[in-house]
């Protein structure tokens, strides 16, 4: 607040709001929750809020009503000063101070009578009370302006009306002070109303969260029992499969098909372990060639199983022979050309053996095909699918219930913190204890 400097003497400072003023708490409310239970809903405990923040206010503008009334008096006398002064010719003894003193009394009257014309609504809510409050502040700083900066010609020339107003502009000063005592108090109890009812609104969704917590789990308990029973409903069927004579005759099929498999595996891996020799040689020799002759030197070195499935081996074994002789007359340079060039003869000789071979045991493999052989084992290959994936999913189901059950514990431990806190908030303002309840009774 500006200091009106004009004064040659210092009011007496009016007393501070009493401290029933100066302590407001929600009375009123207490008389209101009295006829309700002390179990509380979430929108119970809201509405109770919204009650509380209203007598709250309603208490502190009816305590400073008296006061809001004098403010509008003060404004009256005040532009009463403004008008009397505006009246008055002052007796100046220098001429030559004359036009000063003039225009200065001209500029105070002005500025008096435009802030002091200036009623003030009565508020009746706290908005209302906040604009009511920086009004006056805000003339209170244009009364300071103008006297201040023209304090020396006020009190030499315009002493009586200097008193009159030195006096109004002290009490409205006060009226400032006692206005912003009763705003803080206001503030720090709407403030502890708002922060309640976030902490209502968060506890509202964490019971939110908890209950679908609660849900999923129950879903997922159910789920698993589901799984359970698929699991040994499976495991019946499997045995069932197992059981069975036509699961023999199957699994002495894939025993014997597993057999003649590992011979042809053998046989393979023999035939490229040699062809593996010639790999430089086919590299270099290739070189210039068509792509269809490139294409066939790299099935013999790479892919010389492929062979046997050929229904004319001879081109394969002629550019064998031409690969050979072009190492032996060294049109074909490589390192250990001696010993490479045995592989030539070998492969050569394998070549037809392996053709040989090959066939018969794919042969093998096509008389021992039998459809209903072959169907039980894939019903039992489908079985054990099934089960492994139900497996899965029930340990991937648990884990996740595992998951909930961890959040779900935390949810809990924040609902018990933040219900705490709202029953002290509620207590600290309405003076009495209530229980919130999380859960329909």
């Amino acid at each position: 607040m500006p200091s009106f400097n004009f004064f040659k003497r210092k009011g007496k400072d009016v007393s501070k709001l009493s401290n029933k003023q100066n302590n407001i708490q929600a009375t009123n409310p207490v008389s209101i929750s009295r006829n309700l239970d002390d179990r509380l809903t979430i929108e119970d405990a809201l509405n109770l809020l919204d009650r509380i923040e209203n007598t709250i206010t309603r208490n502190l503008l009816t305590e400073l009503g008296k006061t809001f009334e004098d403010t509008n008096l003060i404004f009256q006398h005040i532009n009463n000063i403004a008008e009397d002064l505006e009246s008055e010719e002052i007796d100046i003894e220098e001429e030559k101070l004359a036009p000063l003193v003039k225009n200065t009394k001209n500029t105070i009257v002005r500025a008096l009578k435009r802030e002091s014309s200036n009623i003030l609504t009565i508020p009746k809510t706290f908005d209302e009370f906040v604009k009511f409050k920086e009004s006056l502040d805000a003339s209170i700083n244009r009364f300071g302006e103008v006297t201040s900066s023209h304090s020396r010609i006020v009190n030499t020339f315009m002493k009586k009306h200097a008193n009159s107003l030195r006096g109004d502009l002290k009490k409205i000063s006060d009226i400032s002070g006692k206005l912003s005592n009763g705003f803080d108090e206001l503030s720090m109890e709407k403030k502890v109303v708002e922060e309640c009812r976030v902490n209502l609104s968060t506890l509202k969704a964490n019971i939110d969260e908890k209950e679908k917590s609660e849900q999923d789990l129950k879903s997922i308990d159910n789920e698993c029992i589901k799984l359970d029973e698929e699991i040994k409903l499976k495991e019946i069927e499997i045995d069932d499969l197992k059981s069975s004579s036509d699961y023999s005759k199957g699994l002495k099929y894939l025993h014997e098909r597993e057999r003649i498999n590992n011979e042809r595996k053998i046989l393979i891996d023999k035939l490229n372990q040699i062809s593996s020799h010639l790999t430089k040689a086919a590299n270099k020799y290739s070189y210039g060639l068509t792509k269809a002759t490139v294409e066939k030197i790299d099935t013999i070195v790479n892919k010389p199983s492929e062979i046997a499935y050929k229904s004319d081996i001879s081109d394969y074994l002629h550019l064998l022979k031409e690969m050979k002789e072009s190492v032996t007359s060294n049109k074909v340079i490589i390192k250990d050309s001696n010993k490479i060039l045995q592989y030539f003869d070998i492969l050569a000789s394998e070549l037809p053996n392996f053709k040989k071979e090959i066939l018969k045991l794919d042969s093998l493999i096509d008389k021992l095909k039998d459809k209903e052989k072959a169907t039980i084992l894939d019903k039992l290959d489908q079985k054990e699918e099934e089960k492994k994936k139900a497996n899965e999913y029930l340990i991937a189901q648990n884990q996740k219930r595992d998951e909930i059950i961890k959040d779900k514990m935390k949810i809990e431990e924040q609902i018990k913190t933040i219900l705490k806190v709202i029953e002290e908030q509620l207590q600290r303002l309405s003076t009495k204890k209530y229980k919130i309840m999380t859960s329909p009774e």
